[in-house]
């Protein structure tokens, strides 16, 4: 503890100004004592304010000491707390300040009450594409819209000058569909992750990028994603989801491969997608027939073996990034 070495540093300063100052109280304390009558010598005086000085001192270093026990003891409490890996332990107001190295992106994580946020790197990008590290994770991204730092979600495997989330959703598992989960909606749900859940960056237009990505995963596994040119009815309207000159980037369907996913205007308009039939946005289904309970999710693509052993109507997460 720095505040500590500072404490013992200043006591060690004084000592010497004390003696000082014993000296010519030693000296005050003879010449009374000789105007009294009385005699003595300069060298009892200072004997005796010496031993006081010294066992003063000596009350204070133990009390140091406690005190340096007593960091140590919380330090080793600390320390016990940290996990390593992936931690199953939820982040909340009773478990702020607990902290985890995560093995996989090579961060320290601390709880801070909320979420568990990123404190070995320490630094704030004014976009993915400014990250050096290339790890797909969490960073501080600057925002001009919210006017502060905001947490925001890099990926950098589907390409990798690195991409930015700014939708997901995972279909059938975020409870009654409402209007702010839409890709166009102007409820801002803060995208961290890709964790089941929804999200949505409310003001697109102020995320930096000039291609857009339409990605799905299994489960945490990606399936596909097509890239386009920037859309600007993005953040607009159901159809700013749709990727100009679309081009595929990955795609392990085992139906309608090289189809890029499409919003449709049925359904759910800023939800639902399809992968078959392009320019077509009605009649076709690959993700969901929200409002109903109906499920179609993968029913275009048809999952292969390697990502799971049904082919469709098992999770989905399609996710929507600026690059």
């Amino acid at each position: 503890d720095n505040r500590s070495e500072i404490d013992q540093d200043s006591k060690s300063n004084m000592f010497p100004h004390a003696v000082a100052r014993f000296l010519v109280m030693c000296a005050v304390f003879s010449k009374n004592l000789v105007a009294a009558g009385e005699s003595t010598t300069d060298t009892a005086c200072l004997v005796t304010q010496l031993f006081k000085m010294v066992s003063h001192m000596s009350s204070e270093i133990k009390s140091l000491k406690k005190s340096l026990q007593d960091l140590t003891r919380q330090s080793e409490l600390q320390t016990s707390r940290v996990e390593w890996g992936k931690t199953t332990t939820v982040c909340n107001i009773t478990t702020t300040g607990n902290f985890f190295f995560n093995t996989a992106s090579k961060e320290l994580m601390v709880c801070n009450g909320e979420f568990w946020d990123t404190i070995s790197n320490g630094n704030i990008y004014s976009s993915c594409s400014n990250v050096s590290r290339r790890i797909s994770g969490t960073y501080r991204l600057e925002s001009i819209d919210a006017g502060y730092p905001i947490e925001g979600f890099c990926d950098y495997s589907i390409l990798s000058q690195g991409c930015q989330l700014i939708w997901k959703h995972s279909y059938y598992q975020v409870g009654t569909p409402e209007d702010r989960m839409r890709t166009f909606s102007s409820y801002d749900r803060p995208c961290r992750d890709l964790s089941d859940g929804w999200c949505n960056v409310a003001n697109k237009d102020m995320v930096p990028g000039s291609i857009q990505v339409t990605a799905a995963y299994h489960k945490g596994n990606l399936v596909y994603a097509y890239s386009g040119d920037r859309n600007a009815e993005l953040g607009k309207s159901w159809r700013g989801a749709i990727l100009n000159n679309a081009e595929n980037i990955f795609d392990l369907c085992t139906a309608h491969k090289g189809v890029p996913p499409e919003p449709t205007s049925n359904n759910y308009p800023g939800l639902s997608f399809d992968k078959s039939n392009p320019g077509v946005y009605t009649g076709n289904c690959d993700t969901d027939t929200y409002p109903s309970s109906n499920d179609c999710r993968w029913e275009n693509c048809q999952l292969p073996s390697s990502i799971f052993s049904s082919t469709s109507h098992v999770q989905m997460t399609v996710a929507i990034y600026l690059c």
